[in-house]
């Protein structure tokens, strides 16, 4: 039984805690590392988002982005846009939708034939409660081509379906769930 419960302990997810050293962990790693999804660095931006950990990982994506390597400028907007989404996950709307704005660039080309401007428009629509835009920037988004449009669509889809939710509900949520 005591072995059960051991091992157990060891599968458990780690917590929300982000200390000092795991910042300055943070600090040395790769944009990648950092903001991509590698589930052995629990301390880093996404994989505190993964948990649920919203409040840490913004802390942690902060000080990356005052403290960490020198980013490109589409590394800067995609770890700013995971704070909009940690905010917006949060139930900070308002604030998300004010962050959001930061990562609309018009002269901005679409790259690799996704059209950041249009999804990042629709989701500070549905952050600001503009209704109008978001169904605007939804049917853009369908009729473009390419498989990261058609999976922001999706996603505005969801946020389009559920308008009068929370972000997260909306966001998240089964009864959301477009085809």
């Amino acid at each position: 039984m005591l072995v059960l419960i051991a091992a157990l302990l060891l599968q458990a997810p780690p917590s929300c805690t982000l200390t000092e050293a795991d910042r300055i962990a943070n600090r040395t790693l790769s944009f990648s590392q950092f903001d991509q999804g590698l589930q052995e660095l629990p301390q880093a931006g996404w994989s505190l988002s993964q948990r649920g950990c919203y409040a840490e990982a913004i802390a942690a994506e902060q000080d990356f982005l005052i403290f960490g390597p020198k980013l490109e400028r589409r590394e800067t907007l995609s770890v700013t846009w995971h704070m909009v989404l940690n905010l917006a996950n949060m139930g900070r709307e308002d604030e998300a939708a004010r962050l959001a704005a930061t990562t609309i660039n018009d002269a901005r080309p679409p790259q690799d034939g996704m059209e950041w401007n249009t999804y990042a428009r629709g989701v500070w629509a549905f952050l600001s409660k503009d209704r109008a835009l978001l169904d605007q920037s939804l049917t853009t988004l369908r009729g473009l081509e390419g498989r990261r449009n058609q999976i922001n669509a999706t996603q505005l889809g969801r946020l389009a379906r559920c308008f009068d939710r929370p972000f997260a509900e909306a966001a998240k949520g089964d009864a959301c769930a477009v085809e």
